[in-house]
């Protein structure tokens, strides 16, 4: 072969690679900006994930309000926002790394010229048409309110309010058709709520509810995981569990179940919803929800493994809800084994006989348990008659002050701890990280309700006591 030409691909080959290398780094995205007498002289570029919205470029404006975010990586799809210091100027839709926009404060929308990708010109002309009649409805009103209510003026002005009405929902209904998938499209599908229509004959007053939850996700579409970076997913999965669940386990259980199920093929969508429950359930503070974190935890996390969650925060997921399962409402108390206070003979939970027992794990020590120890006295004073319990257990090893606490205030109830040698499981049974830990059982030692106050134990005793004399109260009917 001709060593000239060798020589020559060489030479071309080393100038290629200086090229590659050398050559200088270019923006992946670039928004651009001009907004007219911008209030600012620094802009904000920020992004919405799940329930927040962040903060991810900063640009310099200047004189003519122009400015410029950008930076070598790109950007997610999703919904962004300019601000300015702590207020929004405007939304748009990201669908392309290079994007332009030009406006003025005088009327942001309505004035806005969109460049770059196709989703802002779908966005913006549904912003702009929405803009419009909503000034033509501002004004209706405030011209209706020149007239008396029932007169025939205010009724046509109620009439071309109602054709407005009309207008826009014929609008939307047409940009479906036209972009059906789009961005814009599954936005606005998203922050949609069901139209409820009238009551069947012989229809429940729980109608409207009922429908409502039933029709409460259509059209979502849980296949588009921009609405994950929009406020719609996290806003719209938290209404449906806080406020169209009934917040108990059982049902908060079908309904995270039922969600899941929705975005199972979507593995951005699953990932957050599932970390998001539960996060949601394992801090809860209302009694209960610890069955929701326990289901999710085994029946997903440690069922299926998934390779975004580390093994290290498996293992401790799967602790806790191990560690909490055997505690759930429902489920009928582990036995605690401990020493007598003469520390001669055993006694265990699993021995009483009660209507209603009361565990009860302290520590003389803690200045909770030394206020709520002696109301705890009193309200068993109150209802050993009745047939109450208390098995009470000191969590500390050493039982000198255990014993003084127990006679100083007569705690005649029944008493445990270690001693001597002897090491109880009930710390690693009972979950304690902190006393004092309460527990109401039933007299088949099933757990009623858990880690309450002793006033609220006292509100609960009552209505047991006074439902139990209800039902004694009853006739028997065959």
């Amino acid at each position: 072969m001709d060593t000239t030409y060798i020589k020559y691909l060489k030479s071309t080959v080393l100038l290629l690679l200086s090229v590659l290398i050398f050559k200088p780094s270019q923006a992946q995205y670039e928004i651009k900006v001009k907004v007219e007498d911008f209030p600012s002289k620094t802009a904000y570029l920020s992004y919405f994930y799940g329930k927040g919205q962040f903060y991810r470029d900063t640009a310099e404006v200047n004189a003519k309000g122009e400015f410029t975010f950008k930076g070598e990586d790109t950007l997610e799809h999703g919904m962004y926002s300019v601000l300015v210091q702590n207020k929004k100027v405007f939304d748009f839709l990201l669908d392309d790394q290079k994007l332009s926009f030009e406006t003025d404060t005088s009327y942001i929308v309505g004035n806005m010229k969109v460049k770059g990708g196709k989703e802002n010109k779908i966005f913006y002309d549904y912003l702009k048409y929405l803009s419009q009649q909503n000034r033509k409805v501002t004004r209706l009103r405030k011209e209706k309110e020149a007239f008396d209510p029932k007169s025939g003026e205010a009724k046509a002005i109620e009439a071309e309010m109602n054709q407005i009405n009309e207008d826009v929902r014929a609008y939307i209904a047409n940009l479906h058709k036209e972009h059906p998938g789009s961005f814009t499209s599954n936005f606005i599908y998203a922050v949609e709520y069901p139209t409820v229509p009238e009551a069947p004959e012989g229809a429940d007053s729980t109608f409207g509810f009922k429908y409502f939850k039933a029709h409460f996700f259509d059209n979502y579409a849980f296949d588009d995981e921009r609405l994950l970076r929009t406020s719609t997913f996290h806003e719209k999965t938290e209404y449906y569990l806080d406020k169209l669940t009934r917040q108990d386990p059982d049902s908060l259980i079908e309904a995270v179940d039922y969600i899941l199920a929705q975005v199972k093929d979507n593995p951005v969508l699953y990932k957050y919803a599932l970390s998001n429950f539960t996060s949601k359930y394992e801090r809860s503070q209302v009694m209960g929800m610890d069955a929701v974190f326990v289901h999710l935890a085994k029946n997903y996390f440690m069922k299926e493994k998934p390779e975004w969650f580390s093994k290290k925060n498996l293992e401790k997921l799967s602790e806790r809800a191990n560690a909490l399962d055997p505690l759930l409402i429902g489920k009928k108390a582990p036995n605690i084994i401990v020493k007598d206070t003469a520390m001669k003979r055993f006694v265990q939970l699993y021995d009483v006989k009660a209507k209603y027992t009361v565990v009860y794990i302290w520590s003389p020590d803690c200045g909770h348990c030394k206020e709520a120890t002696p109301k705890l006295k009193r309200v068993y004073d109150r209802f050993r008659k009745q047939g109450l319990e208390v098995f009470a257990v000191g969590s500390e090893y050493e039982n000198e002050a255990w014993i003084d606490f127990i006679d100083k205030y007569n705690l005649d109830w029944i008493n445990g701890s270690d001693g001597g040698d002897f090491r109880s499981n009930f710390r690693s049974l009972y979950d304690v990280y902190s006393t004092p830990q309460t527990y109401l059982l039933d007299e088949d030692l099933k757990i009623l309700s858990k880690k309450m106050s002793v006033e609220s134990l006292e509100k609960m005793l009552e209505y047991y006591f006074e439902k139990d004399a209800e039902k004694a109260d009853m006739p028997n009917v065959k």
